[in-house]
């Protein structure tokens, strides 16, 4: 049996279990990750965080769903990461900056201070790319890209999507109203949709300003999520790549809101959001 020492913490709902990569004992992540992340018998998670110190204030970041499959990038998980980080600092004041070195390059965190059992941070996601190739995308003729009111064939209706890529693959839907379209019928059919042969995740927003977004997250590897940082950021790239808004957007999850900004100066995202502890413990993992 492996006793595992963990932390859980959540961006908006969207939880995850955070640890050292040595804590791990030799195990398998992926094998971890399915294991503690049950609701029923393990701690319960949308997916495990293992990290490695590799510097002053440099962490190497990987990230594992619920299901054992390991993701690229996930806006939340880091900051849950950074939060778990942050709270073993003495006084961390704002200002304090962490970087995580994640697959797809490193990410750097500036820590905006506490709002009550909140760590709120200003987090560099990533430059938005739209091509079909980097998604990947797999449409059975080529398409223009930015691939905008895509129509993309699902069960017996035609959804209009935006696919691109922020760190993991998305495909995002702009809907007149969530409260009257099935997003949560609709998302597993276009997480495992054929035209994406790496599983997407799937978004869905409502406009509701041209600085205000709602938005709903289906994630490949792990089903509905209550928020999703590169989620968010690819809901809020979306809705300005359809002309509905500016580059500057709030994004309303079920649990809070996060803000995004694309910069037009360099087109990398960067994302405002806080993120909570919940939990510190032992699991046990048996042989």
């Amino acid at each position: 049996m492996t006793a595992i020492q963990f932390a859980k913490a959540h961006g908006l709902g969207n939880d995850f279990l955070v640890m050292e990569e040595a804590a791990l004992g030799g195990r398998q992540p992926g094998e971890v990750a399915r294991a503690i992340c049950q609701r029923h018998t393990g701690v319960g998670g949308d997916g495990i965080v293992p990290l490695a110190r590799t510097g002053e204030s440099r962490w190497r970041f990987r990230i594992f769903n619920a299901d054992g499959s390991e993701a690229d990038l996930s806006g939340n998980a880091m900051r849950c990461a950074v939060t778990w980080l942050t709270s073993r600092i003495e006084s961390p004041a704002p200002g304090l900056e962490l970087t995580l070195e994640t697959r797809v390059g490193p990410k750097r965190h500036i820590f905006c201070g506490r709002r009550g059992s909140e760590y709120v941070f200003r987090s560099e996601i990533i430059r938005p790319d739209f091509s079909a190739e980097k998604i990947p995308f797999r449409p059975p003729k080529a398409v223009a890209e930015p691939a905008v009111e895509f129509p993309l064939p699902v069960g017996d209706e035609i959804l209009p999507v935006t696919p691109l890529w922020v760190g993991n693959p998305q495909c995002i839907a702009l809907v007149d109203d969530l409260r009257t379209i099935d997003w949560k019928g609709l998302g597993p059919e276009i997480e495992n949709h054929p035209f994406f042969p790496e599983r997407v995740n799937a978004g869905f927003v409502q406009v509701l300003a041209p600085d205000r977004i709602a938005a709903r997250f289906w994630e490949r590897g792990v089903g509905h999520t209550l928020a999703s940082g590169t989620g968010s950021s690819a809901c809020a790239v979306a809705a300005v790549v359809n002309g509905k808004t500016g580059r500057q957007v709030t994004v309303m999850t079920e649990l809070g809101e996060m803000n995004v900004h694309w910069r037009e100066t360099d087109d990398v995202v960067e994302l405002v959001g806080p993120a909570e502890l919940t939990a510190e413990g032992v699991f046990y993992l048996a042989d």
